[in-house]
């Protein structure tokens, strides 16, 4: 018999039992019966709300962590590609990099920008006139379908990531113009400030 079934008979009650037809040993198994169904219910129920909030969890936590292994690989591709540019300049030996990112890639989507003017004249109960100017802005987003139907908003201007710092550690760079030429390479390559790039010597084994 299924749990539903079993549940009918709970709630909707016995009808022999109702005329005192069964006896009282019959009445307490069944009481016991009931009680042991309402406990696999509620077993039942408990264990379909934790696999809800499981996969909920699993659902929140997935793409964070998908985001920062981007942003980790990202880091270390640069690191590579700097390292090895760095380490080609004349009187350079050891290269180490570290490249601190402020902000990744950034998106800006259109807008259409509408603008509602609306005057109105009122007058109170004593005779008094007033003007009431109303400026209204709104700006909703412009949304296109691509080819497969899906609908998707369009893309103005994409930003690259927004270099915070770098720190070069190299071997020749206690030779001034060493050190200058590796400051200059490396602002000219990622259009950065020379304020941002700090060059120091590699200590030597």
């Amino acid at each position: 018999m299924g749990i539903m079934e079993e549940l009918k008979k709970i709630f909707t009650g016995d009808k022999k039992a109702e005329a005192g037809d069964k006896k009282p040993e019959a009445g307490n198994k069944n009481f016991l019966k009931n009680l042991v169904v309402l406990g696999m219910l509620g077993i039942f129920i408990l264990l379909i709300s934790d696999l809800f909030v499981i996969k909920e969890a699993g659902n929140q936590s997935l793409e964070p962590n998908h985001t920062e292994k981007i942003e980790m690989d990202y880091e270390n591709k640069v690191n590579s590609q700097l390292e090895e540019i760095v380490g080609s300049i004349k009187g350079v030996g050891k290269v180490k990099v570290s490249v601190y990112i402020r902000e990744y890639t950034g998106y800006e989507y259109e807008y259409n920008t509408s603008r509602i003017n609306k005057t109105t004249d009122e007058t109170d109960k004593n005779g008094g006139k007033r003007e009431i100017i109303e400026d209204n802005i709104r700006d909703e987003l412009v949304i296109i379908k691509d080819v497969s139907g899906n609908e998707k908003p369009v893309l103005r201007k994409e930003t690259g990531p927004e270099i915070e710092g770098i720190l070069i550690v190299a071997q020749g760079a206690e030779n001034s113009h060493v050190r200058y030429q590796i400051i200059k390479a490396i602002s000219s390559l990622l259009d950065i400030p020379v304020h941002r790039i700090s060059v120091l010597p590699y200590e030597r084994g």
